[in-house]
């Protein structure tokens, strides 16, 4: 009997193993032939070139795992080996938080404590690579001036244009160097430059680099020099960026009001325990005090994302 049910159960495990297997490889191949069609689309004439590829597909040195291709699609500056470990403490540590939240209000745990807690380690995770591609897209801004520049120094020295985009993309640091080498490849590829540039940029999603692309492909379509052009297109970068500072430099007293009236009352509280404990033990020992801590603690946390949400506005 034992020899029996150690049979059954061996021939289920492995009928499991065979499933398990089979799916993995069905996902394999659809990942393969997505990736072949994305390739072959651009590389056939008379196809349709809008297509909006989650990731490049002329560069991929390493296998990635479906959250990283997630990862890389929706913040594509950002490299998800490493910010994968980032966010998973920022979940971690978002979770923890919570649950002190929980503790100190004094809320009785019930059933809702889990999804709670599962719902803000997401959050936090998607707010830690969102402000990751914030700084990459920040530092891509800066950087691409001074690119455009060394273009325009190699064009004016004899360079076709395109072959000084390659060189340029070599040395170039990122995030800049990899979306001008990831126009290269596509060259390389066999796309015309209209269409490396347009997958690109659409990949890419930033205002800068889609004005780089449009400025190539008009002179590629009216002719003429395009020395001027960027040159100009490097002067308009600056005055962007200088606007967006000084922007940035107006906001920053009602930035730091912001922070500050909101440590306060965490700063007035911690004093008033030291300085008269029975008037903070109101607080947590009574129904009423509970309430208004509740109270408190909630206006204060809407009110710090009504105050971001209109600053996040008046930014854009």
């Amino acid at each position: 009997m034992k020899l029996l049910l150690i049979a059954i159960g061996g021939g289920v495990w492995l009928a499991l193993l065979a499933v398990g297997i089979v799916l993995w490889r069905r996902s394999r191949d659809a990942r393969l032939r997505e990736r072949i069609k994305q390739a072959a689309g651009p590389l056939s004439k008379g196809a349709n070139t809008e297509i909006e590829p989650e990731e490049s597909i002329f560069r991929q040195t390493e296998r990635r795992s479906r959250l990283s291709r997630a990862i890389n699609a929706r913040y594509p500056l950002i490299e998800p080996r490493r910010a994968i470990p980032m966010m998973i403490l920022a979940a971690l540590g978002a979770s923890i938080a919570a649950w002190f939240a929980t503790w100190f209000l004094q809320f009785t745990p019930g059933w809702w404590i889990v999804p709670l807690l599962c719902l803000v380690a997401y959050v936090a995770a998607r707010m830690t690579a969102s402000l990751m591609q914030k700084r990459k897209e920040a530092e891509f801004i800066r950087q691409f001036p001074e690119v455009v520049d060394q273009i325009v120094r190699l064009a004016r020295a004899g360079v076709p244009p395109l072959q000084a985009i390659s060189v340029v993309a070599e040395d170039a640091p990122p995030p800049a160097g990899p979306a001008l080498q990831e126009v290269c490849d596509g060259l390389d590829a066999g796309l015309d430059a209209e269409t490396a540039l347009s997958l690109t940029s659409r990949r890419i999603r930033l205002a800068e680099f889609t004005l780089f692309a449009s400025v190539i492909r008009l002179q590629r379509r009216s002719g003429g020099g395009i020395t001027n052009s960027f040159s100009n297109l490097a002067n308009t970068l600056r005055e962007n960026r200088t606007i967006s500072l000084k922007a940035r430099a107006s906001t920053a007293q009602t930035r730091l009001t912001l922070m500050v009236l909101t440590a306060m009352p965490v700063f007035v509280l911690s004093a008033q325990s030291f300085i008269s404990p029975e008037s903070v033990d109101i607080l947590f020992e009574s129904e009423r005090g509970i309430f208004m801590l509740r109270m408190g603690i909630g206006m204060i946390v809407v009110g710090l994302l009504v105050a971001r949400g209109i600053g996040a506005r008046f930014q854009h």
